[in-house]
């Protein structure tokens, strides 16, 4: 069974004036249930819409007639998948089970917060096998443009910053040397709307974190992929990571970038 913080299906509208995702008053976008499917948020300039359908999609952001694509998970092939959705104010949750011969149970919750950044996306992925054993690796996806890209590190309050070498290519994380306690922070300058976006995953949640730079023509010069949960998982365990994003200003953005590193990597490990 999945926890109880994604069992409940009561879909609610977040409060006036506070930040969460929004769904179609017409009900014209909507499953089994009457709960809803497609949702939208907006934070100032910055929007962002997701399909619950299609996790595939991830959270389209936009602002400034610049757009991102964030938090897009890539599920098994199989015919069906979706199986249930719902929105509850700051939290969208979707789950699918592929039907092919994995046999995963995937949960998807994005929930959505202001904090010194203006905006904050949280990504928390939950997988579980009904095989007796099952491949269970997931990745999550990241398509964008920038000016610059740094690589933060940190592990606490501490966080060093990296400029990654020029050129197109996949670009070197020391993700594999990093101590369990540590986090990544990538920080996309010049991502949306003139303002910076910042990536961040925990090394102990994620088992693997990938950076590309494309060619400067590319209409998304940077991908991200980070891969999550064991190639071998065994009937009833549960599997969870997370992959946080956030966009603020650019004049701070070395400031609110190390912040939302260091919170996450205090913060105690989820279920795995």
């Amino acid at each position: 069974m999945l926890p109880d913080t994604m069992s409940d299906s009561k879909a609610t509208a977040s409060q006036p004036n506070e930040l969460g995702w929004q769904t179609p008053g017409d009900g014209s976008v909507a499953c089994g249930g009457g709960r809803p499917v497609g949702c939208t948020f907006a934070a100032g300039q910055i929007a962002g819409r997701l399909d619950l359908r299609c996790p595939a999609q991830g959270v389209e952001l936009s602002a400034a007639g610049t757009a991102a694509n964030v938090l897009a998970v890539r599920l098994p092939p199989g015919t069906a998948s979706h199986v249930d959705s719902w929105v509850r104010g700051r939290s969208a949750v979707a789950i699918h089970e592929p039907a092919d011969s994995r046999r995963l149970r995937v949960a998807c919750q994005w929930q959505v917060r202001q904090d010194p950044a203006a905006v904050t996306l949280e990504l928390v992925l939950s997988t579980q096998t009904a095989a007796t054993r099952s491949d269970g690796a997931l990745a999550v996806d990241g398509r964008l443009a920038a000016t610059e890209a740094l690589i933060g590190i940190t592990s606490g309050r501490q966080i060093d910053w990296i400029e990654p070498a020029a050129g197109s290519g996949r670009v070197d994380l020391p993700w594999q040397t990093l101590p369990a306690t540590a986090a990544v922070c990538l920080l996309f300058r010049g991502s949306i709307g003139g303002k910076s976006l910042a990536m961040v995953v925990r090394r102990d949640e994620a088992r693997q974190f990938f950076l590309w730079r494309q060619p400067a023509e590319a209409a998304a010069p940077f991908a991200v992929t980070g891969w999550f949960f064991p190639t071998l998982i065994e009937k009833g365990v549960l599997h969870r990571g997370r992959f946080q994003v956030s966009v603020g200003e650019a004049a701070a953005d070395r400031e609110w970038a190390a912040a939302a590193a260091s919170r996450l990597s205090c913060e105690p490990p989820l279920l795995r």
